[in-house]
């Protein structure tokens, strides 16, 4: 499975999404689970960011993202949800995706109310990686650099 690229505007805080009329409908019916191997975080002054690979330090390798989907004219989007990161992330940045373990999954796509503390329970470990350009592909991208 392929990591997920994630930049500041596919992203969507979980705190503030289901109060902003701009997801306000989705928030009820378009809540989707996004898969993932893992996800990069660069840190650093622009021009000169390290990249990061933050992949699972558990039994399941996969990672599913609370994710929103909706479509606009004949395009399907969708937005991965945000919240502060946990302490495995946290020193690399202060903000990670909600990651949902087995049980939270249902909760997400099924329960409006319950949604303050999902993702609180992932253990994730993260590596920097070499720098690479979007057109770039293939394990190397995730060796430890």
């Amino acid at each position: 499975m392929d990591l997920a690229i994630a930049s500041d505007g596919l992203n969507t805080r979980i705190e503030e999404a289901q109060h902003k009329p701009t997801f306000r409908g989705v928030w009820q019916h378009g809540r989707c689970l996004i898969p993932a191997g893992g996800y990069y975080e660069w840190t650093g002054e622009k021009g000169q960011k390290t990249p990061y690979a933050v992949l699972s330090n558990s039994n399941e390798n996969t990672l599913w993202f609370a994710g929103l989907a909706s479509r606009w004219d004949e395009l399907l989007t969708c937005t991965i949800m945000t919240h502060a990161a946990n302490l495995d992330v946290a020193d690399i940045h202060h903000r990670m995706p909600v990651i949902l373990n087995l049980d939270e999954r249902e909760l997400w796509l099924f329960d409006s109310d319950q949604v303050q503390d999902l993702g609180s329970d992932v253990r994730l470990q993260h590596h920097q990686v070499r720098s690479f350009g979007v057109r770039d592909d293939g394990p190397e991208l995730i060796e430890p650099f």
